[in-house]
């Protein structure tokens, strides 16, 4: 019986490297359109609050994406030398992976295409009166 079949194509395994210049492009044709201050770090209801240069951005998207391209690739193909029957289901982890990583600059870009400028937001804030606590009060002796 042949067991190649277990073995992904060598050339699968490089397409992930796909990934970084397609996520480069999009930073290229977005570039003149994002603003100088980013939003890259959301909380839980999707308000931004940590920010960086368009260049930061730019580095900290393609850096995560590059270094996990490289362990993907090595992961890859150490596994489909020594434990081909691992191989396939491992690709497909690895390309789901780098679908969410590619998933995740993708929306920084989109939302920071479509966000005003947060000092913009700060400006047209009106934070409620709030009545002072007693517990901080002066109280009179």
């Amino acid at each position: 019986m042949n067991s190649e079949w277990y073995k992904p194509p060598a050339w699968l395994i490089w397409l992930m490297w796909l990934a970084l210049p397609i996520s480069a492009l999009e930073y290229r044709h977005n570039w003149d359109q994002l603003p100088a201050r980013m939003a890259v770090h959301f909380d839980a209801n999707w308000q931004p609050n940590g920010f960086t240069s368009r260049e930061g951005a730019l580095e900290l998207g393609l850096g995560i994406m590059a270094v996990m391209l490289v362990l993907f690739t090595v992961g890859a193909f150490a596994v489909r030398a020594l434990k081909q029957s691992a191989a396939w289901p491992l690709l497909v982890v690895f390309y789901v992976v780098l679908g969410f990583i590619w998933y995740g600059n993708h929306s920084i870009i989109q939302f920071n295409l479509k966000a005003q400028s947060p000092q913009a937001e700060l400006q047209h804030t009106k934070f409620p009166q709030s009545k002072q606590s007693p517990m901080f009060s002066k109280q009179d002796s």
